[in-house]
C-alpha cells in the first residue's frame, strides 16, 4: 500500500538530484539581476522567499513526486490490485476503527486530499468520520510530500524521508484509534465484499487516464497558490512582519525545541501545504538539527488540514464536524510533535 509513495519519493529524489544543479546554474544569474530591482518587487522575485529563489524547489523536487505517484496509483487502480490489497488489510485495521477500503482512501489522499474526502461518502456510517479524520491528518498530499522532499534535499538530509513516513504512518493509525467510535472498532463490523478482486496487467491508456485526473489539477492549483504564498511571505519579510511574528510565536516554538524562524512555515503550511517549502530558506534550514528538521516538517504538515481540505470536509460532513476535527487534530499534532522533538533529542 505504501509502495507507490516510497517509489515516487525515492525515484523523484534521484532524478531531482541530477537536475537541480543545472536549474540553479540557470536561475542564480537571474536572481542576482532581479535583486537590484526596486523594492518590494525585488524581494517578491529574488528575496529569501522570492519566486525565483523558491521556484526550483516546486518544479524540480515537488513535480516529479506528483507525476510518479499519480502514475503508480493509476496502475494500482486500473489493475485491480488496490481492491485486492484493501480487502486483505481489513482484519489488521479493524481494531483501529478503519477498514481496508478506508486505508485505500487514505493512500489516495497522498495525491490530493479533496477527492479522498469525497470518496469517503461510500464508507460505512460508523467509520466515515474516522476515515475523513485519518485523511486530513495523515494523507501527505502531493504538495506536502513534494515540499517535504525538497526541504530534506536542501538540508542534505534525504535519509530522514523513511523516518518521516514511518512516524507519520504510526501517528495516523494511533490518531484513528482515538477518534474512531466503538462501533467502528467492533469485530462484528465486517467488510462486505462480493469476492476476491481480479488482478490484471494495467493497460497504459487506463493508467494515463487515472493519472491525468490528478496531474493537471496540481499545476492549476499549486502554481497560483505557490505564487501567492511566496509573494505574501516576501512582502511580510520585507516589512519586518515575519520577524515580529517570530518573536511573538517564539514561546510556542519552544514547546517543540524549534527556533522562532520555523513559525512562518508552520503558519503558511496550515493554509496550504506548499508553505513547508519556507523551511528551505537558507537562514532557517541551516539552523535546524536533524531532529528539529523532522519535527518542523511533521508539525507543519499535520497541525491543521489545508484550507481547501477544511472547506471540503465542512461541505461533506458539516461545519460542526469540521471545527471538531480541526481542534482535535491540532491537539493531537501538538502532542505527537512534542513527543518527537523531546524524545528524539533524548535519543
Amino acid at each position: 500500500m505504501l509502495a507507490p509513495v516510497w517509489v515516487a519519493v525515492d525515484t523523484a529524489n534521484r532524478l531531482a538530484d541530477r537536475i537541480d544543479p543545472r536549474v540553479r546554474a540557470q536561475t542564480e544569474p537571474l536572481t542576482e539581476l532581479l535583486a537590484s530591482w526596486p523594492q518590494p518587487l525585488a524581494a517578491i522575485l529574488a528575496g529569501d522567499y522570492g519566486f525565483i529563489t523558491m521556484g526550483p524547489l516546486l518544479l524540480v523536487w515537488a513535480t516529479p513526486v506528483v507525476v510518479l505517484h499519480a502514475l503508480l496509483m493509476g496502475a494500482y487502480r486500473s489493475s485491480g490490485l488496490l481492491d485486492r490489497l484493501t480487502t486483505a488489510m481489513n482484519p489488521w485495521l479493524r481494531p483501529f476503527g478503519l477498514t481496508g477500503r478506508e486505508l485505500g482512501r487514505v493512500v489516495m489522499g497522498f495525491g490530493c486530499n479533496v477527492p479522498a474526502v469525497i470518496g469517503a461518502r461510500s464508507a460505512p456510517a460508523c467509520s466515515r468520520g474516522a476515515c475523513v479524520s485519518a485523511i486530513a491528518f495523515g494523507s501527505a498530499c502531493s504538495y506536502q510530500l513534494g515540499a517535504t522532499l525538497a526541504v530534506f534535499a536542501v538540508a542534505g538530509r534525504t535519509g530522514l524521508v523513511p523516518a518521516y513516513l514511518l512516524f507519520l504512518g504510526a501517528t495516523t493509525v494511533a490518531y484513528a484509534r482515538f477518534t474512531a467510535p466503538r462501533a467502528a472498532r467492533s469485530p462484528f463490523n465486517v467488510l462486505s465484499m462480493e469476492g476476491p478482486s481480479a488482478v490484471t496487467w494495467p493497460r497504459p491508456r487506463a493508467v494515463w487516464r487515472e493519472a491525468w485526473a490528478v496531474i493537471p489539477e496540481f499545476f492549476r492549483r499549486a502554481v497560483p497558490i505557490f505564487l501567492l504564498i511566496t509573494a505574501a511571505a516576501s512582502l511580510l519579510h520585507w516589512l519586518g512582519a515575519l520577524q515580529a511574528a517570530s518573536t511573538v510565536l517564539e514561546p510556542a516554538m519552544a514547546i517543540f525545541r524549534l527556533p522562532s524562524e520555523a513559525a512562518t512555515a508552520v503558519v503558511m503550511a496550515s493554509v496550504r501545504k506548499d508553505g513547508i517549502l519556507l523551511l528551505a530558506e537558507p537562514g532557517v534550514v541551516a539552523s535546524l538539527s536533524a531532529v528539529q528538521l523532522l519535527t518542523a516538517v511533521y508539525l507543519a504538515g499535520v497541525l491543521l488540514p489545508c484550507l481547501v481540505t477544511c472547506l471540503t470536509i465542512a461541505r461533506e460532513q458539516g461545519g460542526a464536524f469540521a471545527l471538531r476535527l480541526v481542534g482535535r487534530q491540532a491537539a493531537a499534532a501538538t502532542a505527537f510533535s512534542a513527543m518527537l522533538a523531546w524524545g528524539g533529542a533524548w535519543l
